[in-house]
């Protein structure tokens, strides 16, 4: 199965903790989809990456990685977000059927926690993404209400399912 990457996991070490066998394809876009940060929901406690694919996203395009990884990963829930189809350009020239996360009910914008945050430029950076790129996410970023508890822990290291421990 291929998973589309666009967020925190770019970053290999925030990856390998839910998906510690994924192997790259490429890097790639999803056309007509962007990369937003909203509270989940009501909540106000902090942000989250949402893969946003509705009308204000046409002809953004959200840039990430392929992986490959076992389909048991497939089957992996996590409070405020669902899975999705997305097709999506790899920069090798094919195109892949990924699945990826994105929020079920996407809040307020508001930006993630420190620990959270701090994953997605170091991702970028280590795919080398366009600089272009890179700005328009910390513009986004920038433009989200600041989180009220930025600078909390991350609480679990090793992930859980529900929100208050990721």
């Amino acid at each position: 199965m291929h998973y589309f990457a666009y967020c925190t996991w770019l970053n290999d070490p925030e990856l390998r903790r839910y998906f510690p066998e994924a192997r790259e394809v490429t890097k790639g876009y999803a056309a007509n989809h962007r990369l937003q940060f909203h509270a989940a929901g009501t909540r106000t406690d902090r942000g989250w990456c949402h893969f946003n694919s509705s009308a204000d996203a046409w002809g953004n395009k959200c840039l990430g990685v392929v992986f490959e990884h076992p389909e048991r990963h497939f089957d992996e829930d996590y409070d405020d977000f669902e899975r999705c189809a997305v097709t999506v350009h790899g920069d090798d020239g094919r195109a892949y059927d990924c699945w990826t996360y994105r929020m079920t009910n996407p809040g307020v914008a508001m930006r993630p926690p420190n620990f959270y945050w701090q994953h997605i430029p170091d991702g970028l950076k280590a795919h080398g993404f366009p600089q272009e790129y890179v700005d328009s996410v910390l513009a986004t970023y920038e433009a989200a209400a600041p989180c009220p508890r930025a600078d909390r822990a991350n609480p679990s290291a090793i992930p859980g399912r529900s929100a208050d421990t990721r």
